[in-house]
C-alpha cells in the first residue's frame, strides 16, 4: 500500500488547478463582448482632429442613439484615424476598422457596430477629451461605421 504525503497531493492538486485556470482563462479571453449595433447621431467632435501622419491614434467622439433599446442614450465612441475614409485603412488595424464612411461631420447620422472591448482592441494613443469630466462611461471601439 502506497502512502502519499499531503505535500505531494497538495502540489499535484495545485498544479492541476493552475492548468485548469490557464485553459479556462484562455476561453474567457476568447469570449469577447458581442458587438452592439446602433444608429446614432454624431453630436460632438470635441476639437480639431490631429493629422494622421504623425502617429497612429484613436479619437473619441460623442453620439446620441436614435431608436432601439438604447434610444436617446449618449455613447462615447473611439474611431481609429478618423481623417481617413474607413475603406482606405489598410494597416494592422484593418481587421478592427470597416465601413463605407468617408469623413466624420458633426450632425451626421451613422450606423455603428461597436465593441465594449476597446482596451483589448486598441493599445495605442487614445485622444479622449471627455476623460477629465467623465470617468465612468464606457468607451466603445467602432468596428464599422456607415452612413445611415
Amino acid at each position: 500500500m502506497k502512502h502519499f504525503s499531503p505535500i505531494r497531493v497538495g502540489r499535484g492538486t495545485f498544479i492541476a488547478a493552475l492548468v485548469g485556470l490557464a485553459f479556462s482563462g484562455s476561453r474567457v479571453a476568447e469570449a469577447a463582448s458581442p458587438p452592439v449595433e446602433v444608429t446614432a447621431k454624431l453630436v460632438e467632435i470635441p476639437s480639431k482632429l490631429p493629422p494622421d501622419d504623425l502617429y497612429d491614434y484613436a479619437y473619441v467622439m460623442r453620439y446620441q442613439v436614435q431608436g432601439g433599446p438604447m434610444d436617446k442614450q449618449f455613447l462615447l465612441v473611439a474611431h481609429y484615424k478618423p481623417l481617413q475614409p474607413r475603406s482606405k485603412i489598410k494597416d494592422k488595424m484593418k481587421e478592427h476598422v470597416a465601413g463605407k464612411l468617408r469623413s466624420f461631420s458633426q450632425g451626421d447620422v451613422h450606423k455603428l457596430k461597436l465593441s465594449a472591448d476597446l482596451k483589448e482592441i486598441w493599445k495605442g494613443a487614445l485622444l479622449d477629451e471627455y476623460s477629465a469630466t467623465d470617468h465612468k462611461s464606457t468607451r466603445y471601439w467602432c468596428l464599422q461605421v456607415d452612413p445611415a
